[in-house]
């Protein structure tokens, strides 16, 4: 592998995308200025000025003309991709955590966390409405949870929406008739989920828990397919779009990451099989926990963010695409 390192923030990173075409690569972290970069070379192109807090999450519009950002100062920015203005501001009592847009590009998700008086919430407001993108005005999807939901995407089309919650609960919620859940899974994962991610093909959802495990999930019924084992907790998961692979990245908790070596706290980013779920490559590269992953819409490059503050953009090469898994 050929690793590029880009360092352009300040904390741990949280979350990397790359966009439809995967000519470019968002990325944001607890400092306050998510960041856009060349995939090719590295070069940053700029960042988003606004946030005054971590922002947890970033996203971005099938066409790259706009992109979301979730933060802990309270807000949800919606933002010109090319010009880095924002366009429209949702305030909220509580952190955001997570957000997202549909597969139109015209809706928008995002989670609250549950703090003091105020429950956790998952919300969805239609961008092509000025009356929800204004100032207090309400979202015309929104559910309260006792519990944190922890992360949200649409799962269908702007039909349906799926969350992830502390708990390890998996719902999935259908927009055209959200008064309850049409689908629940509590079985599969113990412990608090920190990733969602659709498939390329929309076929299937990988989970990624804390309880040091990934799941695949169909993603008509939230019914779990296979699952992947770690040594550490799960923080991101993603799926390969033209191979059978599947990558988790995680490692041992970032508290313990001075009193912990690069070997014992499992930093490797690991490569499953699909089906027959055993790891069978993994590559180095950060110095502690990777907090996120993406892989590029090529299926050549996997882009990866880590506690250490860097975007480590690894392409692969020559031995991985000639690879062929000998079952």
């Amino acid at each position: 592998m050929r690793p590029l390192s880009l360092k352009g923030h300040e904390r741990a990173l949280t979350r990397v995308r790359f966009n439809r075409e995967g000519d470019l690569t968002f990325s944001c972290a607890k400092d306050k200025k998510p960041c856009v970069w060349y995939t090719e070379n590295g070069e940053r192109i700029g960042s988003y000025d606004g946030h005054n807090g971590a922002v947890w999450d970033i996203d971005v519009a099938w066409d790259t003309t706009k992109c979301v950002t979730a933060s802990g100062d309270l807000t949800v920015k919606i933002w010109d991709a090319e010009l880095g203005s924002c366009l429209y501001t949702i305030n909220h009592q509580t952190p955001m955590k997570s957000c997202g847009f549909s597969y139109s590009g015209n809706l928008v998700c995002y989670t609250t966390q549950k703090m003091t008086k105020n429950l956790s919430t998952v919300q969805v407001r239609d961008l092509r409405d000025g009356s929800q993108m204004a100032e207090g005005a309400e979202s015309f999807f929104c559910s309260t949870f006792d519990v944190n939901a922890t992360t949200a995407l649409f799962t269908q089309m702007d039909d349906l929406i799926t969350i992830g919650f502390e708990s390890g609960l998996l719902q999935q919620y259908d927009l055209r008739n959200p008064d309850s859940p049409i689908h629940t899974n509590e079985s599969v994962h113990r412990y608090s989920i920190q990733d969602l991610q659709l498939s390329p093909s929309g076929e299937f959802l990988i989970s990624a828990s804390r309880d040091k495990t990934a799941a695949l999930l169909d993603v008509n019924d939230l019914k779990k397919l296979k699952q992947y084992k770690s040594e550490r907790p799960v923080n991101s998961a993603c799926i390969a779009p033209n191979r059978d692979h599947i990558c988790l990245g995680g490692g041992e908790d970032a508290m313990q990451v001075t009193q912990t070596s690069v070997s014992a706290g499992h930093f490797e980013a690991k490569i499953y099989h699909m089906v027959f779920e055993e790891e069978f490559a993994r590559f180095k590269g950060h110095f502690g926990p990777i907090n996120t992953m993406a892989w590029h819409p090529s299926g050549t490059i996997i882009a990866t963010g880590g506690e250490d503050g860097y975007v480590r953009i690894q392409e692969f090469d020559e031995d991985y695409l000639g690879f062929t898994y000998d079952f």
